[in-house]
């Protein structure tokens, strides 16, 4: 099995380093999509000796995704492993998502954070019971966590046909797909640290109108 790390990040520079340094315990071979950031999160990233793919203005999560999928179906990888620049996934949980992949054979496994929400921010805790439960209604199928971007694609979940969202809403509109093509789905307990004073790229506003948006185009 040739499985892949995949980091998008933005203006990371103070974390990438420690997050590229955790998964190589687990992991030799590391990508990170640099999305266009002005901190030099890109040279940071290359001197971790991660492979560096570079946007040349920001463009979003699921375009910073979508390179690195390409990247990843063009190196003929088996599978990727998504891990945020910011340090709250804990690369300790690599190996149950390959051995969960290897096992079961599952398309998309999804970090679940269901019953380790104590240190959750409560707005984010909030939007992810709401949009989990909504797409689970609406999908006929139990989302336990829509947003968590701890994730393991395989080939068939990265060449999903249809995927138009750009930003945040991508990881949302992944599983609307993977639902509709039948694709096998599981979910992985797993604990996020997200600290104190935890940065986000998430505008609250824009990013939920683009959201219903994209759900509205879904349904």
């Amino acid at each position: 099995m040739k499985i892949l790390a995949l980091i998008p990040a933005y203006n990371a520079a103070e974390r990438v380093g420690s997050v590229i340094q955790g998964i190589t315990r687990y992991m030799s071979e590391i990508v990170v999509i640099d999305d266009g950031s002005n901190d030099g999160t890109g040279q940071m990233a290359a001197r971790n000796n991660a492979i560096v793919l570079s946007h040349p203005c920001n463009r979003g999560k699921g375009a910073a995704l979508k390179t690195g999928f390409a990247y990843a179906m063009g190196h003929i990888y088996d599978a990727v492993i998504t891990l945020d620049a910011d340090g709250q996934h804990n690369p300790e949980y690599i190996p149950s998502f390959v051995k969960a992949f290897v096992e079961i054979g599952a398309d998309l496994i999804i970090g679940s954070r269901i019953d380790d929400k104590a240190d959750m921010p409560w707005e984010r805790r909030f939007s992810n019971w709401t949009t989990s439960h909504l797409l689970s209604s609406l999908l006929k199928f139990r989302i336990e966590d829509s947003q968590c971007g701890y994730r393991l694609y395989s080939r068939k979940a990265m060449g999903l046909p249809g995927l138009k969202s750009d930003r945040f809403e991508f990881e949302t509109e992944a599983i609307i797909a993977a639902v509709r093509s039948g694709l096998n789905i599981r979910f992985l307990p797993v604990r996020v640290d997200y600290g104190p004073n935890f940065p986000t790229h998430m505008n609250p506003l824009f990013d939920t109108l683009r959201w219903c948006r994209m759900l509205l185009e879904a349904i």
